[in-house]
């Protein structure tokens, strides 16, 4: 298939992302949800939340070895 006519891929995420701590300004936190599935993963590097993504996107997951661990959100 051509660009024109290849079937487009997508997923959706909700990633919040916040500092809790006024006196230490690069203590970032953050979470991210696959809508889809529910999953969720609380993070404090950019290397786990595009782990998580990269894990979701189909082209992606094909290819991942071992499956990341994902934590519940705290109200489940």
């Amino acid at each position: 298939m051509d660009e024109k006519t290849s079937p487009i891929s997508s997923s959706l995420f909700i990633v919040r992302i916040w500092n809790p701590s006024s006196q230490i300004p690069d203590a970032w936190r953050g979470s991210v949800e696959h809508v889809p599935s529910g999953q969720r993963l609380y993070f404090t590097t950019l290397a786990d939340l595009n782990d998580f993504i990269a894990f979701h996107l189909p082209e992606q997951a094909e290819g991942q070895s071992q499956q990341p661990t994902f934590l519940q959100s705290e109200d489940s």
